[in-house]
């Protein structure tokens, strides 16, 4: 009998139950609901910056926030997915597995904070500050290499089953950061908006990496019983996954950052405002299965041998939410674009029609790349991420000259379906495979 037929107290009080003892379930909703917590503080904190702050300093701060959060993505070198992947079956001490991974990251991102205030500004006038005011410089640095162990921490609290702490901690940030602008904004802090982001996110690497290396490390249990990931794999075969997941990585940040680039080159800068504002709403809407994605592959990378199984479990309780979503995205599409104003729920909308639309061939993806990354495969990401990024922009020239935004939006969504598609059918092999393996369990239960 399907856990969801009769939808009752007593249902929902054994479903509740059921979730308490399942790791899977209780990451992929933590990490859910990490997003959503993180979109609408997000929200809050750049309304309270629009009304507090001269237009000219929000889109002053608010690009380097953009530049810091770029540069910091590029120097995490996919770290991220690989402690997801390994830290959960690692041999060797965790400790020095998350250090080190702190350590190349934060390393990297230095020197690219270093080079980018000391040669962009010659090329940019809008950087210039950066070079005339020392203190922020210096900031500017600390900022993108924090923000590398900032975002790594919340990998190693869910590859070691401590994910409900990951949106409490960026709730907290959410919170801190807006209630640090008006404090800021009236010491007379210059660049509030960007030191209202990094004081709170500095503060809080403290006690979540206390958390981590004085509490969450300790109990996790030893597994020298087991093969080490370099054993499994070797050490060749283990940089080379490394190295294809970064590869992979870069082509679908590129994919996601050059759409407004394009958008403002054929269209200008108001049509790219209209495109830009439904693309982040679906964006923040496809983190939720990314998410989702993150915490299967961390239940896989325990227990291999489960990982359809655990495949079809998540797609058996999460499928309502993205077709939910994206039916509710798809009908409100001008209710959710009003509070942005007329011109961009009127313009706007048949974008995020379009855009949502692909958010399920995207899910349909985030799937397949975890069994790529279980089953160590990491060429196959690259593959289609590569696929997915030279189709964009070819159709994105094309259509969006033709049909404005909403080619572009157009292009965004045969993109995707074409992509999803293609790698549908591995992901009903795991779903069958999965769907096999549940059958004594269903069998017993019945007898």
């Amino acid at each position: 009998m399907s856990v969801i037929a009769r939808p009752s107290v007593s249902a929902v009080s054994t479903w509740l139950t059921r979730i308490k003892g399942e790791p899977l379930m209780r990451s992929a909703y933590s990490l859910m609901l990490n997003v959503v917590l993180t979109s609408m503080l997000g929200f809050g904190f750049w309304i309270a910056a629009a009304r507090l702050v001269t237009s000219s300093d929000v889109g002053r701060d608010s690009a380097l926030i953009a530049v810091m959060i770029e540069l910091s993505t590029f120097s995490q070198l996919n770290l991220g997915l690989g402690i997801l992947r390994f830290l959960p079956i690692v041999k060797t001490n965790p400790r020095r597995v998350v250090l080190g991974s702190y350590a190349i990251s934060g390393t990297v991102a230095a020197v690219l904070g270093v080079l980018f205030i000391t040669f962009v500004p010659d090329v940019s006038h809008n950087y210039q500050f950066l070079q005339q005011e020392s203190g922020i410089a210096v900031a500017f640095v600390a900022t993108v290499t924090l923000w590398s162990v900032f975002v790594l921490q919340d990998a190693v609290l869910t590859a070691m089953r401590r994910a409900p702490w990951v949106p409490v901690e960026n709730a907290m940030f959410g919170v801190l950061k807006i209630a640090a602008l008006p404090l800021l904004i009236l010491a007379g802090t210059s660049h509030s908006v960007f030191i209202a982001w990094a004081i709170p996110m500095a503060l809080l690497v403290i006690p979540v990496n206390y958390l981590i290396f004085a509490k969450v490390i300790p109990s996790w249990p030893a597994r020298g019983d087991e093969h080490s990931p370099v054993e499994r794999f070797g050490w060749r075969r283990l940089r080379r996954f490394f190295a294809q997941e970064y590869l992979a990585g870069l082509f679908s940040q590129t994919a996601s950052t050059a759409l407004p680039i394009l958008i403002v080159a054929l269209l200008g800068t108001s049509e790219n405002a209209y495109f830009y504002i439904p693309f982040t709403i679906v964006s923040a809407f496809d983190l939720l299965f990314v998410n989702v994605a993150g915490s299967l592959t961390v239940e896989g990378a325990l227990d291999e041998s489960r990982f359809p199984l655990l495949a079809l479990t998540a797609v058996r309780r999460l499928w309502w939410v993205l077709i939910g979503g994206v039916a509710t995205i798809v009908a409100s599409a001008s209710l959710l674009l009003l509070p942005f104003g007329p011109q961009y729920a009127q313009a706007g909308a048949p974008v995020l029609r379009l855009l949502a639309c692909a958010s399920i061939f995207r899910a349909v993806q985030a799937l397949f790349g975890t069994i790529c990354r279980i089953e160590g495969r990491a060429s196959r990401s690259v593959a289609l991420q590569a696929a997915i990024l030279a189709m964009l922009l070819g159709l994105t020239l094309v259509l969006g000259k033709t049909y404005g935004i909403e080619g572009v939006a157009l292009a965004w969504l045969i993109t995707n379906g074409v992509a999803g598609c293609a790698v549908t059918p591995p992901v009903l092999r795991i779903l069958h495979s999965g769907r096999a393996a549940a059958k004594p369990d269903v069998q017993l239960a019945g007898g």
